[in-house]
């Protein structure tokens, strides 16, 4: 005869069903003692906890370990603060926990974080009693709406799934039509008897259309092989010694053409405090030529593009603000989605640097991937009708971090 309650008990006690009991924690905190201590105190009670030093590379882990559910993170750090972290993680991953941990509590600080969906506060100096406490109770609040939430949420991602496909094939569909449509028109007069009456310069304006079509061509195969690498986290960095004043300029003398064709004002600011950072050099220009082809699509005739380096703490901050369009707070979550364009892809406009112009939908995708890739991270702010501002944090240490 079956034993039924020493099977369940046998069960529950296995590696297989400890592990699905497992509460991922991740902790943010500038100070090794404070990460240290939180998680000595969790180690037991079916917790596994990662630690992080600031907010960028704390969102940098939640989009890469899957089935976090509770960050504790400090209220004072460097680049990205515990308060801005909180907004954050609420916008892009609602259904995770945050608890606030700071030495400076006020009733100010403690309403605005409850406000802003904060589950609670731990005051410190930490002890392990306190911590266990606070989290232990966060886990039966995730417990509770734990089953209702994941149902939503595969509905959800099924709902995104066909979205995506219906955008990309819209979107690749039109990126497609424009140079193969300048490709069998040109070479058509090509083909026949009328090409040799052409002038000389006419000539060479057919074979201009032809060769832009081609390169169009060209970078639509580049960025779905962008795409792939992304897919695969398989984004190859090589680093090297470089100017990053050099770089960010040339970049700006670069797109100078394209703000006088729009009648804009375009500023680069240097820092003379930072010389050269260990970085891939071609792709930290693909990724801040992506931001400022997009600030000048995004800004009307007669607007303003800044572009900029300055360091704050570690990190070289490159930003790059204009006065444009805006992004609206419901957008800005989305907006390093594959295939994401603010404008309905029913009114997909191709181009490069005209207003409101599109294109495939992945080039802050990739950029945030660069950015990462070189454990840093990318900020946004931005409102409608205010402008919008990038910012590219990337670690100023000469070797890269193993």
């Amino acid at each position: 005869m079956l034993n039924l309650p020493a099977m369940l008990r046998s069960y529950a006690n296995s590696p297989h069903f400890r592990k699905s009991l497992t509460t991922k924690i991740l902790v943010v905190d500038d100070e090794p003692v404070v990460r240290h201590v939180c998680q000595l105190s969790l180690a037991s009670n079916d917790y596994e906890v990662f630690v992080t030093e600031n907010g960028l590379r704390a969102m940098e882990k939640l989009r890469s370990e899957a089935e976090i559910a509770i960050v504790l993170t400090d209220l004072k750090m460097p680049g990205m603060p515990g308060m801005e972290l909180l907004q954050a993680i609420k916008r892009d991953f609602a259904h995770i926990e945050v608890i606030m941990m700071t030495g400076f509590a006020t009733i100010e600080n403690a309403v605005e974080a409850m406000k802003l969906g904060a589950h609670d506060f731990l005051l410190k100096p930490l002890k392990a009693e306190q911590i266990r406490l606070v989290v232990d109770k966060c886990r039966e609040k995730i417990t509770l709406n734990r089953e209702n939430r994941e149902l939503k949420s595969a509905n959800e991602k099924l709902r995104e799934l066909q979205m995506v496909k219906d955008k990309f094939i819209a979107i690749t569909s039109h990126e497609l039509r424009t140079p193969v449509s300048h490709l069998r028109g040109y070479l058509s007069i090509l083909s026949e008897d009328y090409f040799y009456t052409l002038s000389a310069e006419e000539k060479r304006d057919c074979m201009r259309v032809i060769n832009a079509a081609v390169l169009d061509l060209e970078q639509i195969v580049t960025d779905m092989s962008d795409l792939l690498a992304l897919e695969q986290d398989a984004l190859a960095i090589k680093r090297e010694s470089t100017d990053l004043n050099e770089l960010l300029q040339q970049i700006a003398q670069e797109f100078k053409l394209a703000v006088q064709t729009r009648r804009q004002n375009l500023t680069w600011r240097p820092s003379p405090q930072i010389n050269a950072a260990y970085v891939d050099r071609l792709k930290i220009k693909v990724m801040v030529s992506e931001l400022m082809q997009n600030a000048i699509k995004f800004t009307p005739d007669g607007g303003c593009i800044d572009l900029s380096l300055q360091q704050e703490g570690d990190f070289g901050v490159i930003s790059v603000r204009d006065t444009g369009v805006g992004i609206a707070p419901e957008d800005l979550g989305r907006i390093f989605e594959k295939f994401y364009e603010v404008q309905s892809s029913d009114h997909h406009s191709s181009s490069k640097t005209g207003f409101m112009g599109g294109g495939l939908g992945l080039g802050l995708s990739l950029a945030r991937a660069i950015a990462e890739a070189h454990d840093g991270g990318i900020k946004v702010k931005s409102a409608p009708n205010q402008g919008s501002t990038f910012q590219i944090f990337l670690p100023l240490q000469k070797q890269p971090r193993h």
